[in-house]
Order: structure tokens, then sequence, then C-alpha cells
């Protein structure tokens, strides 16, 4: 989206590089089918991982990036959140870029005719979890709630559709695909183009780096940009860590699940619980519950026609940190991501709060109707040692290109000129949402304050 923005300014001529593919604006109806079904996740187009067995690695490697396949979340932390991001990034700062955000990538509503079977018993179970039902989980206070979503039906209308599309006829704007960066070039300590893979250069006046909070600070490590600068490049990977809980469905979930999906697109989540651990302040949350309804589906990809109930938790504001590093000076090669889950011990605490509601809200007479028994991970597993075997990642990485110790409060790379990062990386710490909304917004604001110089 920066590129988008940046070309509404004439005088400037915007090159947009991608790694992966562009198939077009969406009215030519080129893109893959899974990229465009914003009813599941879709890892078609991911990076290649350093340890393919990580999930938590993935990332999408398409115009748009993740908002290209992901589950269409559109939430914003809390106020408090991004009062902890420094001077120019207050909550109240950052508002109108978050609604700006909001409001490009058409988010909505779901109405209640729209909500599954299982998300409105989720919102029926949750006063005996103790939370209060949300009409909006936007709303800034822990509960229970749907979340907005950018989807136009069933289609994920991802940040490329949202910002690229109106300004692809733009004749200062060109888009490059497949077109993989290696480093930024420069001259002393200014940036002044970029260089690729193959070799080629592009000069380049300004350089924004929205990589990723995985593929920035790798661009930004193989420049020479990093620990030798005085800049912790690739330090402060944060994300949201969470574990899961699945039941055996209840023959009423399968037949009603059917009959909605037959009359109308079945998103795999659509609610949110915002939940506290005994640790948690009362004037937030610090505690995701994500359930989900997804078609059960064979070896070999293909839905079975029968229906999986789950839920996931995850703690919102992580201690843990870990980092990004190069595995090797080629771009090909993937960086070593080590998440750092659970490194601080405060963090298991929560999750096993967050496993007890998970059980609390599959035992709810509310849910009875849909989850008959626990089979992930059983009554028989100790907690602790269940977490620690399965804690994953919530595909929100941030902070590794950090507001105030790598970026200023412009996103431009301390110590260099004409050098911008503009994504999830900069989010020096992580809001207490999805992440979606929150990194448009900051892409917006980085961008708003270039284009006005």
């Amino acid at each position: 989206m920066v590129a988008a923005r940046l070309s509404e300014n004439s005088d400037c001529s915007v090159c947009l590089l991608e790694a992966g593919p562009d198939y077009g604006p969406h009215a030519d109806g080129l893109w893959p089918a899974d990229m465009l079904n914003g009813l599941e996740l879709a890892f078609s187009h991911a990076w290649v991982r350093s340890d393919p067995d990580d999930r938590s690695q993935l990332r999408a490697r398409i115009l748009g990036g993740c908002s290209a396949h992901n589950a269409c979340a559109v939430l914003p932390g809390a106020g408090s959140d991004y009062d902890e991001w420094g001077v120019g990034w207050t909550a109240g700062e950052l508002e109108p870029f978050i609604d700006r955000a909001r409001e490009t990538l058409r988010a909505r509503r779901f109405t209640d005719e729209e909500l599954a079977p299982l998300s409105r018993t989720v919102l029926d179970a949750a006063p005996e979890l103790g939370l209060p039902r949300l009409a909006d989980a936007t709303e800034d206070t822990a509960g229970v709630g749907p979340f907005r979503v950018n989807a136009i039906g069933s289609t994920r209308w991802n940040a490329a559709f949202a910002y690229l599309d109106p300004a692809r006829d733009r004749p200062n704007l060109t888009i490059r695909g497949d077109t993989l960066v290696d480093r930024i070039r420069l001259e002393g300590e200014r940036a002044t183009g970029v260089v690729l893979e193959d070799g080629a250069e592009i000069a380049a006046h300004t350089v924004v780096v929205t990589a990723s909070s995985y593929g920035s600070p790798a661009i930004l490590l193989r420049s020479g940009i990093g620990p030798e600068r005085g800049l912790p490049v690739g330090e402060n990977l944060i994300d949201h860590a969470g574990t899961g809980v699945g039941w055996t469905p209840t023959e009423r979930l399968q037949q009603e699940t059917a009959r909605f999906a037959a009359a109308q697109p079945l998103f795999m989540a659509q609610v949110v619980g915002k939940a506290r651990s005994t640790a948690c302040p009362d004037d937030t949350w610090d505690l995701h519950l994500f359930p989900a309804t997804d078609p059960a589906k064979d070896e070999l990809g293909h839905p079975t026609g029968s229906y999986e109930v789950s839920a996931a938790a995850f703690v919102m504001k992580p201690r843990s940190r870990g980092s990004v590093r190069l595995a090797g000076p080629d771009a090909r090669q993937p960086p070593l991501i080590e998440h750092g889950f659970l490194s601080d011990p405060a963090d298991l605490e929560v999750l096993v709060d967050g496993l007890a509601l998970l059980r609390r809200m599959g035992a709810s007479e509310a849910m009875s109707r849909y989850a008959e028994r626990e089979v992930r991970p059983g009554l028989e597993v100790d907690p602790e040692t269940y977490i620690r075997e399965t804690v994953r990642g919530y595909f929100h990485p941030v902070g590794t290109c950090a507001l105030g110790s790598v970026v200023d409060e412009r996103g431009a790379v301390i110590g260099f000129e004409g050098l911008y990062v503009a994504d999830a990386s900069v989010i020096p710490t992580i809001p207490r949402s999805n992440t979606n909304l929150s990194t448009i917004a900051v892409a917006e604001r980085i961008a708003t304050q270039l284009v006005l110089g």
C-alpha cells in the first residue's frame, strides 16, 4: 500500500518490487482461487522456510503480502498498546490512520444471519466464562464478539486489491513482480537504490522496505546495516504464542453447519474472545480465544463433507523475545528465525490460564450442542507439558526493525538518509490484536509523511 500512497504525488516516480507474483487487478480474474477464498487460510504462495516444520514462519510471497492469505481479521489493539510506541505514535495520533486503513480495506461487520452456528454458540457461551458479550470485538474492552473482516462476499479483499488496483493506471507507478531484492545500495550513509538477486541495480532517491518482520531485517543485514552500525536489526522478534484444543463435533454441529454452508459463506472464524489471565489488570485483556470451524479434509487435502471444531488461545502481551538472523549471504536462502516462545516463564503461566478457559468454553452448556469430547490434548495430559510441546505463533511477527532502536519516529533507518522501513517490523511492542490492521495503519502513517515531505 505504500507504493499506492506515494504514487498519489504525481511528481514522484514509484517502482514497487515484489518478490512473488503479481496476478494483476482483481477484475482481470487471474488470481488463484485459494488466495481469493477468504473462508480459509491459504498457504500456496509462501516463502521457503529455514525449518519446513515450523508453521510459525509462514508468510505470503505474493503482491499484498500476508493480507493475501490471512484470516481476514480487522481488529485494532487496545489504545494503551499504541501509547507504548513513543513520540508521534500514541493511540490518538494513530487513530486517523487506523480508520483510513479500515475504510480502504472495506472492512465490514458480520450480520447476525452471517454468523455460523459455532460462532453464535461461542457468543452464547461468553457469560459462562465470565466475559461480556460484545456487539463488536473492536470495543476496547475484554469480552466475546464478532470481528470485522476485509472480505467482499467470500473474497479476501487484500491490500493489493484495496490499495494498488485503484492506482495501477497511474503513469508514475511501475509494479514488478517476481523481483527479489538482495540488498540496499549505499553510498556512505545514503541509500541510492537496491541490488537485485541477479546483481542488477535500480537507482532510487528514496528506498522504502516493506518485506515483513522476517524479510525486512534480512535485507538490512545483507546490506551491512545491523550490529556493526550499532543497530539491533533482527532482534526483538515478538509474536503472540499459543496452543489449541480440539473436540469431537456432535452430529448436530455437522447438520447445522452443513445447512448453513449450503446457504452462505462459512468463514473458518468470525468471533474472538478477549480474556484475562489471573495476572492481567482488570482494565484490559492479555488472551485471545479463537474458535474455528474447518471443513475436514482427507490426506490429499480434499474436503470430506464433514466439519471439525477447535479453538486456540494466545498470549497477547508476551514477554518472550526472539530474533531473525542471516543463514548466509544469498538472498534466496531463508533467514534463521528463532521465535523464543515461552523463553519468559510468565508467558507459560498466562497460556496455562488460556488453556483452562478453552476447556471451560468446551464444557459450557452452550457449547455442549456442538462439542462432544475433548480429543486434543485430552484431560489426562499435563497442561504445561502440552503447551511446551505444541506452542506456536499467531502469524503476527513484529519488532525486528523497531521504532526507537532501528528506525526513528518517521520510519527512517537511524543514521541513514533516504532509507525507510514501513511494515510490521517497526512495531516495537505487539498490540493485543491480530496485526493486519495495525500494520497497514503503520504503513499509512509513514507513507503519508513521505508524501507530505
